[in-house]
């Protein structure tokens, strides 16, 4: 067999040799080659590469040069697929006899119409076939593979068939709902729907829907449980609601679509994963965003998909960036006019981070905003030597908008290496900063850095708030935000300008900030090599766990940790070495120091803690988020409990315990006339609305 793969990889080097001269596809055939020289091809074997390159093979290479990824790239050839006659012949004599004649399912799992456990990509089908599966019946090798895929072009005509039925029926259960940009504008006043991943542009995941408030809070009752495949990864998917539909990612790489009245799956969409994806962040998901008829997804492998809200049918795919390289995708996009702003993830890895605005209908690029300037571009003197070359400044967290100004506001992470500064000298612009971008354009109007030249790996990609705040007679329009860094900032939105800052739990880096918001740092107080113990750790203050605000009670809500982090020094190799991660150092917390987690009201206009609530949960695992109403309640999560707290005060008025650590924040939307709340909760999204109110007994 290595003497077999040896001889192909030799033939099919010396046929991209040659079809270099003669081949109009050339190009994507040498990139392809170059890709498995190089390691970068998935689990596409040299057999296998013959096969695809071949003449008239009829597989389309330009996607699969591009991401490296077969799993999303290769599709069953039309070669293989316009005559189902044939495939349906291989597949009754090899086939038929586990799996039914019609792939309905027997002894064998169902092909059509259902999940299937080793992916249901036309690649992952091939090597299903090809591999067999280890301990089942299934064994590999039975077919070659120009008869493996005839039998894959046989069962996706099955698929064709029967697709028009069952996109009809789903249309009935959920049926297009177009939502317009203006829609999305007016958002926050709409208690209907949970439209955007903080429920509306400014961030502040408040509803004003008031029926379900302090009084009758303890009346709450589950509606419906809808449960995902059993998974022990933790889910963050903020659930969106567009008319009757809900939308939920579940980690890795599922897009479920759930009937808000009866809790039933409407369609699942799953997106094969390259099989070697090198993030350490490979199951971290957190929700969609729609606009229009199309659903809009950001991948772990750095795609951006849209698709057809009422079927799940893909619209368009777009490659943001290589994730071989390190980069990623973890948030939803963000909504705008006629596009889908977002940024990516990766800045542990010594990528150069971007945020790009990409058209809604086909996928194109609009704008690109590089976290990290170039040569000639203001801020790039800000990094010593070549190493804004390999900055990092990932932008994975999701933006705000405010329509009046016409900007987006935008957190940037860590720079790269994270723990050791003195390997890129400098500010290290764009890194730790919020960024307002021009919606049109995606020029700069205007930056905050929270920490030049970071090197405690204090990512400030928290989704701020955009809060009006009396002012003397006058309204102002500010920002705030709790960075990770453990201070609390607010920020005139309109130019940028400090406002205020205090600390929101102990940090010792900073010995007090000038009147421009500038830190200053503390003596010692950079990792070293013998480690050195800083306040708050790199898990924060706060990280992503998205916080909330209320213009009632005019207080910020945000989840906190107390516990420091032990900072190490490294000296890295001279290069950093493509999608492997480039830290130059290491933290880990304070051994025996137990974890404390509160959350904490905020007071913007004096930045100064009014309340907080201690978690009675002790865990490393991501807490989940809050939401504010107009009722005068504060929902967050300790674990696998769902509570209500008085909004005001703190006082806990309610809660309900789910079974399951809850890693993601809770919405709130109508249906009908009653107010649901709804989190997921592991591998389940759970409901609540109001039970009806017990009736007095006459006499």
């Amino acid at each position: 067999m290595k003497l077999r793969a040896l001889l192909a990889a030799v033939i099919v080097l010396s046929f991209i040799g040659a079809a270099m001269t003669v081949s109009p596809d050339f190009r994507w055939k040498a990139i392809v080659g170059a890709r498995k020289l190089a390691g970068q091809a998935g689990n596409v074997t040299w057999l296998d590469l013959w096969y695809l390159v071949r003449p008239h093979s009829g597989f389309q290479l330009k996607k699969l040069a591009s991401s490296g990824n077969p799993y999303t790239a290769l599709q069953v050839p039309e070669a293989s697929s316009e005559n189902p006659l044939a495939g349906k012949q291989l597949f009754a004599r090899n086939c038929a006899r586990c799996h039914g004649d019609d792939a309905s399912g027997g002894i064998g799992p169902r092909l059509v119409g259902a999940r299937l456990k080793h992916g249901e990509g036309d690649w992952a089908i091939y090597r299903t076939i090809m591999d067999g599966v280890d301990g089942t019946a299934m064994q590999g090798g039975l077919l070659t593979r120009a008869e493996a895929w005839r039998v894959i072009g046989y069962l996706r005509d099955l698929k064709r068939q029967g697709a028009g039925a069952a996109q009809d029926a789903q249309r009935l259960a959920a049926p297009a709902t177009d939502i317009t940009s203006a829609a999305l504008v007016d958002s926050a006043a709409n208690v209907g729907q949970w439209l955007l991943h903080s429920g509306a542009y400014d961030g502040q995941r408040f509803s004003r829907d008031r029926q379900v408030d302090a009084a009758n809070v303890s009346r709450l009752k589950v509606e419906w449980i809808h449960q995902f495949a059993a998974s022990d990864i933790p889910n963050e998917s903020t659930p969106i609601v567009s008319g009757t539909t809900m939308f939920v990612t579940v980690p890795p790489g599922t897009l479920v679509a759930i009937d808000t009245a009866s809790g039933n799956e409407l369609w699942h969409y799953d997106y094969p994963l390259p099989e070697h994806l090198r993030m350490i962040w490979l199951t971290t998901n957190r929700g969609v965003s729609v606009l229009g008829r199309n659903v809009y997804w950001a991948t772990p492998d750095a795609h951006l998909l849209a698709l057809d809200t009422a079927s799940g049918k893909l619209i368009w795919d777009t490659t943001i960036a290589n994730y071989v390289e390190g980069y990623s995708m973890t948030s939803p996009p963000l909504p705008v006019g006629d596009m889908v702003v977002a940024g990516v993830a990766g800045g542990d890895y010594p990528v150069r981070g971007f945020i790009t605005a990409y058209d809604a209908a086909t996928g194109a690029v609009r704008w690109r905003f590089n976290t990290v300037p170039g040569p000639g571009e203001p801020g790039n003197e800000t990094w010593s030597g070549d190493s804004w070359k390999t900055g990092g400044a990932a932008a994975w967290g999701t933006g705000v908008y405010d329509p009046q100004l016409g900007l987006i506001y935008w957190g940037v992470g860590n720079p790269n290496p994270d723990f050791n500064a003195s390997l890129r000298v400098g500010d290290n612009l764009y890194s730790n900063c919020e960024l307002a971008l021009d919606a049109k354009t995606g020029k700069l109007a205007w930056y905050f850095q929270f920490t030049p030249g970071d090197d405690h790996d204090w990512d400030s990609t928290q989704t701020p708030s955009l809060i009006d705040l009396d002012d003397g007679g006058t309204t102002a329009k500010l920002l705030a935000v709790a960075n990770r860094n453990g201070f609390f900032y607010v920020l005139d939105r309109r130019t940028g300008h400090f406002v205020r800052a205090l600390a929101f739990v102990k940090e010792t880096w900073a010995s007090s900030l000038t009147a421009a918001g500038r830190p200053i740092r503390a003596e010692n107080s950079s990792p070293t090599r013998e480690g050195n113990l800083i306040y708050p750790s790199s898990a924060g203050g706060t990280t992503w766990w998205p916080s909330a605000y209320s213009p009632e009670t005019r207080l910020y809500y945000t989840n906190v940790r107390e516990r420091g982090g032990i900072y190490f020094r490294a000296e890295p190799p001279p290069r950093p070495r493509v999608g492997e991660q480039f830290l130059a150092g290491a933290w880990t917390f304070v051994e025996d120091e137990p974890f404390k987690d509160y959350v904490r009201a905020i007071d913007p206009a004096t930045a100064t803690v009014r309340w907080e609530r201690r978690n009675a949960t002790a865990t490393a695992a991501p807490r989940g988020g809050l939401l504010a109403t107009a009722g005068g309640l504060l929902f967050g999560s300790d674990g696998s409990t769902l509570y209500a707290l008085d909004a005001g005060s703190g006082a806990q008025l309610w809660s309900f315990n789910t079974g399951a650590q809850i890693s993601a924040p809770p919405i709130t939307y109508r249906l009908g006339d009653s107010q649901v709340i709804a989190v997921v909760a592991g591998n389940v999204v759970v409901t609540f609305n109001l039970a009806e109110e017990p009736r007095t007994a006459h006499r």
